[in-house]
């Protein structure tokens, strides 16, 4: 058995959504290169520059990357050899989201959802907990701001429904987003599962892909999302939805096994600015 204890949880919960918050994981800033390297609008040329100047300077000056930071999300996976003292998992991965936003002064987004109230350091934290085997104990975060959440989707449609009908409601949801979730994308997919179910896997796809998650797509994965990623892109929307080849830098799908008679599908979208956050203790 490995005892750890809770604060820990805490401080590295805080740390990451700090960091994240004013810098972009490397590979976010090396695909908005490679894109502005291929895009064909010069308008679409200069947009992704702005985007990369505007990551230069989060980084810098130590200011958010974006005014909208979202409500903080936690996945705590830990193996089944770990117990934790001092505690409830739980309440320390919120307070440590919570201590993050307070003091890195980033924006309290929770709300009242009838009245609207502002509900200031009481900001909403979503946390889930994950057994796994091992001692291992692995924390990932996500800022995702009110626009991506607003225009991320699930749907359910016909068991018989065929593949075609899959990828059109799939590029309905980026097409629909149009510039309000700040293109270019990355996204996280998943094809089945149940109506609980799938929304978790597809978040879990858009942190593979952030994280860049070794041999976490199967072959029929993998040709699906560069499929998605082709048809997204020759859509021409663009940066910022302002005309281009780049409306999409990324998107991971998952295949999950489903009931006879259900097919949801799940669309996880988040701007360019993927606050994705990872560190084992």
């Amino acid at each position: 058995m490995r005892r750890i204890e809770i604060n820990a949880v805490r401080q590295v919960v805080s740390e990451l959504f700090r960091e994240t918050a004013v810098k972009l994981p490397p590979f976010v800033e090396e695909d908005l290169e490679k894109a502005r390297e291929n895009e064909t609008s010069p308008l679409g040329r200069r947009t992704l520059q702005v985007l990369r100047e505007n990551a230069r300077l989060a980084q810098e000056e130590k200011i958010p990357l974006c005014q909208d930071a979202g409500l903080p999300q936690v996945l705590i996976e830990a193996g089944e050899g770990v117990y934790f003292t001092g505690g409830s998992l739980l309440e320390a991965a919120a307070q440590g989201a919570r201590e993050a936003y307070v003091e890195a002064r980033l924006r309290l987004s929770g709300a009242d959802p009838l009245t609207r109230r502002n509900l200031a350091e009481k900001i909403p934290v979503s946390v889930e907990y994950v057994p796994v085997p091992g001692t291992r104990v692995r924390v990932s975060t996500l800022a995702k701001g009110g626009g991506c959440d607003n225009k991320s989707a699930l749907f359910n449609l016909s068991p018989t429904a065929p593949s075609s009908l899959v990828k059109e409601k799939i590029l309905e949801v980026f097409h629909r987003a149009g510039p309000d979730a700040c293109p270019p994308y990355y996204a996280g997919i998943c094809i089945g599962g149940s109506f609980e179910s799938a929304p978790r896997h597809a978040r879990r796809a858009l942190w593979d892909l952030a994280f860049r998650t070794p041999a976490a797509e199967e072959e029929e994965e993998e040709r699906l999302s560069l499929e998605y990623l082709e048809a997204v892109n020759a859509s021409g929307a663009g940066p910022m939805a302002l005309g281009g080849r780049t409306t999409a830098l990324g998107i991971r799908t998952r295949l999950v096994p489903t009931h006879i008679a259900s097919l949801p599908v799940a669309v996880n979208l988040s701007c360019h600015s993927l606050r994705a956050g990872r560190r084992e203790i």
